[in-house]
């Protein structure tokens, strides 16, 4: 039994908004009539991710994911259909009937069980923090650090009391597995005992893009207990990988899009501290070390982020071997650096939300300067110091792929060092050989491309048959979903044309033959071919076909009708264009059937039946002639 009745599932299939969908884990910008954005799913620098509101779909044309809402939220969650459809429905408030069947339990994949276990922990903490005796341990120390009832809500904070198996006993006692809580990093079994792994601590719900709980932080609040430490964070599991995840980024992503920044912090309560004081684009690395995965969830919605740093000069050192991670990602860095002993959280509650802000405004500098001010102020004096000083940032230059974003860090170096430019570049240009040597089967840089090929350029392959033939069968299946009732001429539609026209032809490609079996028994039962129909279509071989066949990476520029230039769409002409498509799969499909006969030919060898085939060969090629010359083709094969 279905989980999701059908007719829920096709509300939340209508109402769902791809524009808004995508847009919660990208920031996309309108080109034409799509949206485009750089793919989440791979690392890219130029946007090849569209989204169609129109048609109500995305495809990326550099890996080629592609589908409708539920089918995102399915590849960037990596949820099961179900569970993609609970999503959108919770995002539109559509409520989902409960039908949940043991066999749905069973087959339920565990990832999706580990997103259950996790969000009924988050409850049961919450539920400890506000309605358990122990909770007012945990009420009391976020009242102290200055959160309020709203913020706590919104971060959905929580308390683990200090009885050995509290949340286990809970969750057992609800149906859940114990193998999942386990999974999940919430129950540890060791032999015949088990128990929870957090106890009496404040706890921080980790999420993910989506707001799904990954895992948790959590503080202990124990002065006295020197042996546990201070914070406790879930174990890497299915579903919780901490180099891919950044604390309050489900709370901070629009705002991190507004106002095209984001603010890095170190902890927990630094991002809830600066959100309660109206800075909201603020995220947290969580006290590891910044990834390359972080980088690139800060990427999808802004390319601006501005470290804000404690004041410890031990830490800033540290924290400064991420931020080349930023820089060779091509993204845009600032630094702040904080009163020495205190840190974001300590110097808002400190100071106020507005002296806080001003702060940052008044000593935001980019992050080279202020490396270059800061290891020129240590090296004063000391010309050893001061070479392997200037080494390190020149380094670090290197990391920023824009050539003009480099030179100018070149010159405002030399300036902080009092050191001629050209000596940093030269610098620059030794540092950039070795890594070529080091990486000699990599492709060089592009300022580094030789003029000339270092190697003999292989031929292209010549295009087999079959490829032409099946290029043109898309052709066909692609005009017949784009405009299945657009009338050609005296009434007959391009469905009605093309069927009528290929009648005899049969498509040799697999997937545009389902195609043209499903149209034909479409129209039998009274359907026109539907582009909706196949984008949720259960198969997904019929799905994803349907996607990469609505998809075009070209869109015509809105400039053409600005200098009042008319350029004629497809649709304008299309007549001419299916008329041309039914000719050029016939021609191609004429050359197979030329081909095969060939084939024949040599294999028999009574000379009655060879006169015979051969007369079927010069047949078919005149044929293939007289459509050559109504294609305009002037070298036939």
């Amino acid at each position: 039994m279905s989980l999701i009745p059908k007719e829920t599932v096709d509300q939340i299939i209508a109402q769902a908004d791809i524009v808004e969908v995508v847009g919660d884990f990208v920031s996309l910008k309108k080109k034409g009539q799509n949206m485009w954005a750089c793919c989440p799913f791979h690392h890219e620098k130029s946007p090849s991710f569209s989204v169609s509101p129109a048609k109500g779909i995305y495809k990326c044309f550099g890996c080629g994911k592609a589908g409708n809402s539920v089918q995102f939220i399915m590849d960037v969650e990596g949820s099961s259909f179900p569970e993609a459809l609970k999503y959108l429905a919770k995002k539109y408030g559509i409520e989902i009937p409960e039908e949940e069947t043991a066999e749905y339990s069973y087959e339920q994949s565990e990832r999706d069980s580990l997103f259950i276990v996790s969000d009924f922990a988050n409850k049961h903490f919450q539920h400890n923090l506000h309605h358990h005796d122990e909770g007012n341990i945990g009420q009391s120390y976020l009242k102290q650090r200055g959160i309020s009832g709203a913020t706590i809500k919104k971060f959905e904070l929580g308390y683990s009391i200090e009885a050995w198996s509290d949340l286990t006993d809970a969750a057992l006692k609800e149906g859940y597995k114990q193998k999942y809580l386990e999974a999940a990093g919430l129950t540890i079994v060791k032999e015949d005992k088990r128990y929870d792994r957090f106890r009496a601590r404040v706890m921080f719900p980790i999420h993910n893009v989506s707001g799904r709980v990954v895992g948790f932080g959590a503080r202990t609040l124990k002065s006295n207990d020197k042996k546990s430490p201070k914070y406790l964070n879930s174990p890497e599991s299915e579903i919780y990988h901490k180099s891919n995840v950044l604390y309050g980024l489900y709370q901070a992503r629009q705002a991190m899009r507004m106002q095209d920044m984001c603010y890095l912090v170190e902890g927990y309560l630094d991002v809830i501290s600066l959100h309660q004081g109206g800075i909201e684009n603020v995220v947290a690395s969580s006290g590891t070390s910044l990834t390359e995965g972080q980088i690139k969830l800060i990427a999808r919605y802004t390319h601006n982020i501005t470290v804000l740093y404690d004041g410890d000069a031990a830490g800033i050192k540290a924290s400064m071997r991420g931020i080349d991670l930023i820089l060779e990602q091509g993204l845009n860095v600032q630094v702040v650096s904080f009163p020495e002993g205190e840190d974001p959280d300590s110097y808002i509650q400190k100071v106020g939300d507005t002296a806080f802000k001003a702060y940052v405004k008044e000593h935001a500098q980019d992050f080279i300067s202020y490396k270059s001010s800061l290891y020129a102020e240590e090296a004063k004096g000391n010309p050893v110091k001061k070479a392997e000083a200037i080494r390190e940032i020149v380094t670090t230059i290197s990391k920023i792929p824009d050539s003009i974003k480099r030179s100018v860090f070149f010159q405002s170096t030399s300036l902080i060092f009092d050191i001629d430019e050209q000596v940093l570049i030269s610098e620059y240009n030794k540092i950039h050989l070795q890594e070529r040597q080091q990486h000699k089967t990599g492709s060089p840089a592009a300022d580094f491309v030789p003029t000339q090929p270092t190697q003999e350029q292989e031929p292209e392959k010549e295009v087999s048959a079959a490829d032409k033939l099946k290029r043109y069968e898309r052709e066909i299946v692609r005009m017949l979903l784009n405009y299945p009732d657009k009338l050609l001429d005296e009434g007959i539609t391009t469905v009605q044309y093309m069927l009528d026209e290929l009648e005899d032809v049969e498509m040799q490609t697999p997937i545009y033959a389902r195609f043209i079996d499903l149209i034909k028994e479409g129209l039998s039962g009274g359907r026109l071919p539907s582009a909706d129909e196949y984008i949720n279509y259960p198969d997904q071989e019929i799905r994803s076909a349907t996607i990469d066949l609505l998809s075009d990476p070209h869109e015509l520029s809105p400039g053409w009708a600005t200098h009042s230039i008319f350029v004629p769409h497809e649709s304008d002409l299309l007549l001419y264009g299916s008329e041309r498509a039914v000719l050029r799969l016939k021609y191609r499909y004429l050359e197979k059937m030329i081909d095969d006969e060939i084939l024949k030919l040599k294999l028999v060898t009574d000379p009655q039946e060879q006169d015979h085939q051969l007369r079927n060969i010069i047949n078919l090629k005149m044929l293939h002639k007289q459509m050559g010359d109504l294609l305009g083709i002037v070298i036939s094969r």
